[in-house]
């Protein structure tokens, strides 16, 4: 019997692969003598398969005829095995679904009923091990109720057994599977605090799961942290997390992605990103993987649609991880978030925050001396371009609504734009950015600023779509900041100044195509001559003159004009005058535009050349030459005022050379060319020189009253007489002279202008007598000689009947000035506004010639008489008998009379004040700047620095 059941027993160890020793006749079985010898097998021979159900007829036999009960529990075991793997392979190809397992169940029962009867377990079937089969074949029945209960016996009778972590496991999932979670965290705890290395992560995993039911996320928390300590804890710091992640297998690397998603879910139950913070103090320190809670709960957030707590997860980060290598990346979550959920009035300054974070200017950036990640610095790219090109286009939007805030949106733009320059030196856009900057700055009222990026455009990168503009614009923007500087208290007039030359020069010689080049070139050229720089400017001129293809007619007219004025002033007269005969013969085509001069005034240029060819001349003692130079003057520019005092000039070097016959000739032939010329009045007295070397002063004025009462000729009678009257003052002799001057005046009402230089000597020599009545009587006539005038009238005769006028006004000015305001105040306000009418109809008269000096002088008189009327009411005398409420009142009523004289007197100060635009600046309108400093001190009572510099044609 027991060589059959040892026979069995080993037949049925093949069926099962088991690796229990066959029991011989002695129980000890065979020797290592009774081995047969080895050999290989026979390749080609196969293995008999052995029929189960023979071997289990042969187990049922046995089992029939034991009855010891150690051997009976071991043929059960090998029976209840057969029937576990018979039940297994029938579920597996069943295609219906009913019970499988009720053998193998009956038989693992019995056999530990009949354990439990007292019976001693064989060696290797022991309680636990039937009750871990037994569980399974009831789980896998599909009976778990009655699975977990024997699980449960197995864990109560036998707590140190080798199936109890699997035993706990089990239990854990029976209890999370039915909802008792509190069961099911203490089953997985027994696990994860056992042996069984291979189900303790699984185990602490469902631990964090168990707590999670529970809601007691902060303990899940702890224990997913657990599981992500075990799968990444070789990743030193958060950069090595990836390879980890890459080297754990897919398998591990899918439970990390679950154990993140539980953890993001437990941490949107407490107090999202703070708890990050609370898990991390938790467990004792920071983890690598640490930016992973915050991806995982920003990511679930914007899942759920709550973008702001999605943002403000990211931001977490990046406040806590300032200088974490993902910090970048956060904070380009942060505005895509923003992106995503619509918020278009956060993601701007999300970007303001992101550069400012990571830009060129920030900590992160210097401390990594630049090196920020391609990512980073990708964003970082569009983000500076973003921001500028939205303040840009703010700042265009404002700048028709309200300029200052349009001023203040185009300097945030020019930050932007510098910032990205700034970074991204060496980008194919760097040129167009600094361009863009430029125009930011110019419109921001940063002018040098905008001066120097336009620079850099036009001759640092040599833009070639925008370096032209650029450097134009460098042109324009010094002759902006010249304007500004003359009000300002550090002068930086000349330096701007060099700066336009300079760049104008630059723009010709790099941008030569350019049709603007030829203009800024002609420009920089007149720049140079108001400099003084008459060196440059002559070469610049040259060149302009020079350019080709050649430059339009009236730059050529323009540069020839400063080709001769810088010629003129270097003492290169004959050049000078070469030049200037150029700019005569362009002037018919080209000398119409305002500012241009006149063929009088480019004649005037000729013969000043001219002239000073002749004063080079007498400078080397050449005398006959320069009489030669002066009389040429006359030949080719004989309506200039010089070629009458060329004439007159040789005439007096004819006279140092005693050619007294000569200088006859050439004063006679003055006397005929120039009968109006004011130099005619001196030709007596020349003449008078003349006859003087051969006769004394006495007898030459005796002459010339001879000549006076004989000639037959008016104009020498007229001369005469006039020449007579001004020796006679000259010697002393006023009642003579008076007399010459009164007769001149009264017999020769023509020419106008000797009339009235005779009337303006006798105003002269009265006033010199102290006889006031005739002074004023010849003030009035003169006024009335040019009234009568017509056509003949002159700028002299207007000038002095206007110098008349004025000093005849002066009384009722006067006048008007010493009326005082009293009581009663409507009689003395009657006479003052009488005396005020009269002084302004006077002063009016003044205005009427239109001549500066006198005009300015009188527009101060007027708003003079509008202020003095507005003080006297202010200062007049107030009634005695009213109350403190009446005198008030009184005190508006006065006011508001004043007011409007006052705003009058302004009116007229500030137009008066005003022609010193326009180069006027005499004392008439210093005197009305002067009232505006008293009536409008916060505006006029400032400090002026002037430089007045001018190279007009005389």
């Amino acid at each position: 019997m027991k060589r059959l059941l040892g026979l069995i027993i080993i037949a049925g160890m093949q069926l099962q692969g088991c690796s229990y020793v066959g029991l011989g006749d002695d129980g000890r079985g065979k020797t290592l003598a009774d081995l047969p010898e080895a050999k290989l097998p026979d390749s080609k021979a196969k293995v008999a398969v052995l029929d189960v159900a023979r071997i289990e007829q042969s187990y049922q036999r046995a089992l029939s005829v034991a009855d010891e009960p150690k051997l009976r529990q071991q043929i059960l075991v090998r029976l209840a095995d057969l029937e576990m793997a018979r039940s297994e392979k029938a579920q597996l190809d069943a295609t219906d679904m009913r019970r499988f397992y009720d053998k193998p169940v009956a038989m693992y029962s019995e056999l530990l009923k009949l354990q439990s009867e007292g019976a001693q377990p064989v060696n290797g079937i022991a309680a636990d091990q039937l009750r871990y089969k037994l569980a399974k074949a009831l789980s896998l029945d599909g009976r778990n109720d009655e699975a977990a209960q024997v699980l449960d016996q197995l864990a109560n009778t036998n707590p140190d057994s080798g199936f109890i972590a699997e035993t706990q496991f089990r239990r854990a999932e029976k209890s999370f599977a039915d909802g008792d979670y509190a069961a099911a965290e203490r089953n997985y705890a027994a696990v994860v605090n056992g042996s069984n290395p291979e189900l303790k992560q699984n185990a602490l995993y469902m631990r964090g799961w168990a707590q999670f039911k529970r809601s007691d996320y902060d303990l899940a928390l702890l224990s997913f942290a657990q599981v992500l300590d075990q799968l990444l804890g070789s990743a030193a710091n958060p950069e090595q997390v990836d390879a980890v992640l890459a080297d754990i297998g897919a398998s591990k690397a899918n439970l990390v992605k679950d154990t993140l998603r539980v953890m993001g879910l437990s941490l949107s139950y407490l107090e999202g990103a703070k708890s990050i913070v609370s898990l991390q103090t938790e467990l004792g320190g920071r983890r690598p993987y640490e930016y992973l809670l915050y991806q995982q709960l920003g990511q679930l957030y914007l899942e759920q649609k709550r973008f702001t707590d999605s943002a403000e997860t990211y931001q977490h980060f990046v406040q806590h991880n300032p200088d974490s290598d993902f910090a970048p990346s956060f904070s380009i979550k942060v505005i895509d978030v923003y992106q995503e959920g619509d918020f278009p009035s956060l993601i701007l300054p999300a970007k303001q925050d992101f550069v400012e974070r990571y830009g060129i200017s920030s900590f992160y950036w210097t401390s990594r001396k630049g090196v920020i990640g391609n990512n980073s610095l990708a964003y970082l790219h569009q983000s500076l371009q973003e921001l500028a090109q939205f303040e840009h286009a703010q700042a265009q939007a404002l700048k028709p609504k309200n300029n200052s805030e349009a001023m203040r949106a185009f300097a945030r733009a020019a930050k932007w734009y510098r910032e990205f320059v700034q970074t991204f030196a060496k980008d194919a856009q760097v040129a167009e950015m600094t361009f863009l900057l430029a125009e930011c700055l110019n419109e921001a009222g940063d002018l040098p600023a905008a001066m120097e990026a336009y620079e850099q455009v036009a001759y640092g990168y040599m833009d070639k779509l925008r370096g032209a503009d650029a450097g134009y614009a460098a042109i324009l923007l010094p002759q902006q900041l010249i304007q500004s500087a003359r009000s300002l208290p550090d002068n930086r007039q000349e330096e701007w100044q060099r700066r336009k030359i300079q760049n104008a020069l630059n723009f010709a010689d790099v941008y030569k195509t350019d049709p603007r080049a030829v203009v800024v070139l002609a420009e920089a050229a007149n720049d140079l001559l108001q400099q003084n720089s008459y060196e440059d400017a002559k070469l610049i001129a040259e060149r302009v003159i020079q350019w080709q293809p050649a430059a339009e007619g009236s730059l050529l007219f323009s540069s020839w004009l400063i080709l001769g004025h810088s010629r003129f002033e270097t003492k290169e007269y004959a050049a000078a005058e070469q030049a200037y005969m150029q700019v005569l013969n362009l002037l018919p085509a080209y000398g119409k535009k305002p500012g241009a001069p006149s063929v009088q005034q480019v004649q005037e240029r000729i013969a000043a050349s001219i002239y000073q060819q002749a004063e080079a001349s007498l400078t080397f003692g050449d005398k006959d030459s320069a009489i030669a130079q002066l009389m040429r003057i006359t030949q080719l520019t004989p309506n200039t005022e010089i070629a009458a005092k060329a004439q007159y000039d040789a005439g007096v070097y004819l006279i140092e050379q005693e050619k007294w016959a000569q200088a006859e000739n050439v004063y006679l032939g003055f006397r005929k060319k120039y009968p109006s010329h004011s130099l005619t009045a001196t030709l007596p007295a020349k003449m008078v020189l003349i006859y003087q070397n051969q006769n004394k002063w006495q007898q030459a004025a005796d002459e010339l009253v001879v000549m006076e009462r004989t000639s037959t000729d008016p104009d020498v009678k007229r001369q005469s007489l006039y020449m007579g009257a001004e020796l006679y003052e000259k010697s002393g002799k006023r009642a003579q002279a008076i007399e010459q001057y009164r007769r001149y005046a009264t017999e020769y009402p023509r020419p106008l202008a000797n009339n009235l230089e005779a009337q303006f000597k006798l105003t002269e020599l009265y006033r010199a007598s102290g006889e006031r009545d005739k002074r004023n009587y010849w003030l009035q006539n003169i006024i009335n000689s040019h009234q009568r005038a017509g056509s003949a009238k002159t700028d002299r005769s207007t000038y002095l009947a206007a110098s008349a006028q004025a000093e005849l006004a002066q009384p009722a000015y006067d006048e008007f000035s010493r009326i005082q305001l009293t009581l009663p105040l409507k009689n003395s306000l009657q006479r003052k506004r009488a005396a005020l009418e009269k002084a302004l109809k006077a002063q009016e008269q003044v205005l009427g010639y239109g001549v500066a000096e006198f005009t300015t002088e009188a527009s101060f008189k007027i708003g003079e008489i509008y202020a003095q009327l507005s003080r006297d009411l202010m200062a007049s005398q107030r009634p005695k008998e009213l109350d403190e409420l009446a005198l008030e009142q009184y005190e508006i009523l006065l006011e508001e009379q004043a007011y409007p004289f006052e705003e009058k007197a302004i009116e007229i100060h500030q137009a008066n004040a005003q022609r010193s635009w326009k180069g006027t600046y005499d004392n008439g309108v210093k005197r009305s700047f002067d009232a505006l400093a008293k009536l409008l001190p916060a505006r006029y009572n400032k400090s002026e620095t002037r430089v007045e510099v001018s190279n007009d044609i005389h």
